[in-house]
């Protein structure tokens, strides 16, 4: 089994076509038809009735007529006692209950995906609270999923959820319950940033309406993630307002770590590095398969090798894959950058976080320096960062978020890397996350952030 820090991997370039969001419908019925009038019939929200299905087979196949259901809409759902051998203090099983639910791709199609709503074991008084905590499983083959994971088929790829589940355990002993979405859905998607937070936003939805989950629509929910969960939880974010406003009125904070924020400088930095440069290889790869589009006609053939390479991989496979990965390495000579695709161009500019509205909710970053213990080395323009993602990128986010009346608590950790970053994140997010469901004033770093680098 590759080493577990190297599954603790980020996202690094998102080449995504922006897809339009589906507007959820309030109705769970079929309106009538006027008396001789053909009337469209409302997308349903819920089923009367969810079928119950318990074999992963079944459970995970894809529901029929995606289209007459809403997004958020529950398909299928299952219940899977698991026991936290690894946990201390955990002894006794925690319930979860599994919902696969239709979602909405980036291309704005409907597709299907799967959460597992983690409940707080027996004895702790239930908070009331939702976290949503977006995984860092980062994997293109959809067994390496949570949901999957929970059930008991664990994966190699799929082992570092085991390892998460430790970031979890004082939330739920906190009496939280914990909805934890298989955010690269049943394509095998690998870093498409606004897909991501399509599938946790309409998974809330989803569990919502499934009364075995027993998540009341109202609850105060966070919303957390580290690396790839960060993506997640970060797109989220930005995306709530715009396209589950019903979400969004009861999220009260959002705790992200080691965040991508615009992903050509994580394409120039981490490419440099033998750590991180093959996940840029497989972000490519995965991209392409998410959002359709068609590398080939620009790739050398060492890009061809490499997207034979990445395909169906997760995190840990790419890993130290390569001494390092750089755009002339992968395209043509007659593209020389980005710039000289149009295609590219916009899709980098769509997928970048700093040119997405500002979310309203508190914001906790904690983003590392110190790459080179992940053998990534400063860029001599963009700056260090924790050997794949740029201290300059999130101090320019957080300033931003500031700028725009958002409460951010910037915390940066100067050296170790991105394993030393995502431990220090996950023991100063539970304390931030508890704060912000006690109604606490938000704490904030606005003012006293340092520059960072540019975001357009």
């Amino acid at each position: 089994m590759r080493d577990t820090k190297r599954q603790i991997g980020a996202a690094l370039l998102v080449l995504a076509l922006g897809g339009g969001a589906v507007p959820a419908c309030a109705g769970t019925a079929e309106d009538p038809p006027a008396s001789g009038t053909a009337v469209p019939s409302a997308p349903v929200t819920a089923p009367a009735e969810i079928p119950t299905v318990q074999d992963d087979a079944s459970f995970f196949a894809p529901a029929d007529d995606l289209e007459r259901y809403a997004p958020g809409a529950p398909l299928k759902v299952r219940q899977q006692p698991y026991i936290p051998e690894n946990i201390e203090g955990f002894s006794s099983p925690v319930e979860v209950t599994q919902v696969q639910y239709r979602t909405t791709d980036t291309l704005g199609e409907p597709s299907v995906a799967a959460t597992s709503v983690i409940h707080p074991p027996s004895g702790v008084e239930p908070s009331g609270n939702t976290v949503m905590y977006a995984s860092f499983y980062d994997s293109m083959r959809p067994e390496d999923g949570p949901s999957r994971v929970l059930s008991g088929s664990v994966t190699e790829g799929g082992a570092v959820v085991l390892a998460e589940l430790a970031f979890i355990a004082p939330l739920l002993a906190a009496g939280h319950t914990v909805v934890m979405p298989d955010i690269q859905g049943e394509r095998g998607i690998f870093a498409a940033g606004p897909e991501y937070g399509k599938i946790i936003l309409d998974g809330l939805r989803a569990s919502h309406r499934t009364p075995e989950a027993d998540v009341p629509s109202d609850a105060p929910t966070a919303l957390v993630g580290y690396s790839g969960g960060s993506i997640g939880a970060g797109w989220a974010a930005i995306l709530a307002e715009s396209y589950a406003p019903d979400v969004a009125e009861s999220i009260v904070g959002v705790a992200q770590g080691g965040t991508m924020v615009r992903p050509e400088h994580n394409l120039v930095y981490a490419g440099e590095g033998s750590g991180w440069s093959g996940v840029v290889g497989m972000a490519m790869v995965g991209l392409a398969r998410a959002y359709g589009v068609d590398l080939d006609p620009y790739l050398t053939a060492n890009g061809r090798q490499v997207f034979a390479d990445m395909d169906r991989v997760a995190i840990g496979d790419a890993s130290d894959s390569y001494d390092h990965l750089r755009w002339d390495e992968m395209i043509l000579p007659e593209y020389p950058d980005p710039d000289s695709i149009l295609e590219v161009r916009h899709l980098l500019d769509d997928t970048n976080m700093g040119l997405r509205p500002t979310p309203p909710f508190p914001q906790l970053l904690v983003q590392a320096g110190g790459g080179e213990a992940e053998n990534t080395p400063p860029h001599p323009e963009l700056g260090d960062g924790d050997g794949v993602m740029l201290l300059g990128d999130t101090r320019a986010l957080a300033r931003q978020y500031c700028g725009d009346g958002t409460d951010v608590d910037y915390r940066e950790i100067p050296t170790g890397g991105h394993t030393v970053g995502g431990a220090a994140w996950a023991a100063q997010m539970v304390p931030w996350v508890n704060d912000r469901f006690a109604g606490d004033e938000p704490t904030t770093s606005c003012g006293q952030i340092p520059e960072g680098n540019p975001l357009s």
